[in-house]
């Protein structure tokens, strides 16, 4: 499987594209994130633009930048597969989830 690529856009948002599927990919998507809150960003735009799955641990990560942090966490998926998870979890209003 090929790795993901994660890049940071502008001063507040972060593309991910790839499908996740490891611990390395979360650690990635992770430190791109908490470098972005540590410059003090509030307001963080995630954009997975083909990943048709997402990890726990990076839901229970952005979990905690939402109720611990105050970090809003919006999110762009390319991917029906993606939305329709977490639609099922709940999750389009918690995260601010949109399509591509």
């Amino acid at each position: 499987m090929e790795p993901i690529t994660v890049s940071v856009n502008g001063q507040n948002g972060v593309s991910v594209r790839g499908n996740l599927s490891s611990l390395e990919d979360y650690t990635k998507i992770r430190d791109a994130i908490n470098e972005l809150v540590a410059n003090g960003v509030k307001d963080i735009f995630v954009d997975f633009i083909d990943s048709k799955t997402i990890m726990s641990s990076l839901l229970g990560f952005f979990m905690k930048l939402v109720n611990y942090d105050k970090v809003f966490v919006h999110i762009k998926v390319g991917s029906p597969e993606l939305y329709k998870s977490l639609q099922t979890m709940h999750l389009l209003e918690i995260f601010d989830v949109k399509m591509r």
